[in-house]
C-alpha cells in the first residue's frame, strides 16, 4: 500500500508540475520522503521477509520508472533556475558530501585522477561534489542532448568538468579516464560494463552505484557477482539511498 501511495502522489505531483512550477517543491519533498522511507530499517526487514514476490516486484518496478522520470524532470527544472545563477557547490556538498567521500577514499580519486561519470543528467550534482572534494578533471556523459546542452550552461568556478553525449566507447577514448563512475540510475549496467571492458586495463577503476530490494524503488538494480572477469568490493555505507560497488579488471 505504501508503494502503491508513494507511486500515485509521484506520478500526479510531476503532472502539476507541468502546470504550476509551485509544484516542484512539493514534488522535491515527496521524492525526498521516498528516499527516507527506504532507509527505515523497519521498511528493509519487511522487503527482505516478502522475497521476491511478484505483486511486490512489480510495484517497486512502477514505483522505479515514476520516481526516475519525476526526478529527471525536476532536475532540469532545477538546472533551468541554476543556469542565470553561478552555481555555488558548497551550498549543495551537505547532501552529496558525505556519501562521495566515503566512495572517494575508496576509489582512490585524487586530484590527478580522470574521472568519467555516466549518467551524469541534468543537473549534476555528483560530478561538481567529485571535482570539488578532489580536485579531479570529471567528464559527464549523457544519453539525453538536452540535459547535456544543460550541464554545459551551468556556472561552475574553479571547477574542472565537461560533458557530452557521444557514445560511451567515443567518450572514454577520447577522455581516456583513470576511474568510471556509472550513476544509479543508468538501467542497463550489464551492458555498459561489457561494453567498456575491453578498453580498460588493471589500473582502471569502475564505481557502480545500484539499488536491490527496497532500494530498487529508487535506482536500478544489479549484481556484480554476475559479472565475470572483474574483481569486485563493496563499499559499505547505511546512509545511503544507493549502494556502490567497485570494480576492476582482473
Amino acid at each position: 500500500v505504501a508503494i502503491s501511495t508513494f507511486e500515485s502522489q509521484i506520478h500526479a505531483l510531476t503532472q502539476y508540475s507541468a502546470e504550476s512550477c509551485d509544484c516542484f517543491t512539493l514534488l522535491q519533498v515527496k521524492l525526498d520522503e521516498l528516499c527516507a522511507w527506504i532507509l527505515q530499517e523497519k521498511q528493509q526487514t519487511i522487503s527482505d521477509e516478502l522475497g521476491y514476490n511478484p505483486e511486490y516486484d512489480r510495484q517497486l518496478k512502477k514505483l522505479r520508472e515514476t520516481a526516475v522520470k519525476a526526478l529527471c524532470i525536476l532536475e532540469k527544472h532545477q538546472s533551468q533556475c541554476a543556469q542565470n545563477h553561478s552555481l555555488s557547490v558548497s551550498d549543495y556538498l551537505c547532501q552529496l558530501s558525505e556519501n562521495t567521500q566515503i566512495e572517494l577514499r575508496n576509489a582512490g580519486i585524487e586530484n590527478d585522477s580522470r574521472v568519467l561519470f555516466v549518467g551524469s543528467g541534468s543537473y549534476p550534482l555528483s560530478v561538481f561534489t567529485i571535482s570539488q572534494l578532489t580536485g579531479a578533471i570529471v567528464h559527464g556523459v549523457d544519453i539525453d542532448e538536452q540535459a547535456v546542452a544543460m550541464a554545459n550552461q551551468l556556472k561552475t568556478s574553479n571547477l574542472s568538468t565537461t560533458f557530452g553525449c557521444q557514445d560511451l566507447v567515443t567518450e572514454f577514448e577520447t577522455f581516456r579516464p583513470t576511474h568510471i563512475v556509472v550513476a544509479s540510475l543508468v538501467e542497463h549496467k550489464w551492458e555498459l560494463l561489457n561494453q567498456l571492458k575491453p578498453y580498460l586495463d588493471s589500473t582502471h577503476k569502475v564505481m557502480v552505484r545500484f539499488g536491490n530490494g527496497l532500494k530498487s524503488a529508487f535506482n536500478y538494480p544489479f549484481n556484480p557477482n554476475l559479472m565475470e572477469g572483474w574483481q569486485t568490493e563493496l563499499i559499505q555505507n547505511k546512509a545511503a539511498v544507493y549502494d556502490t560497488v567497485l570494480m576492476g579488471r582482473e
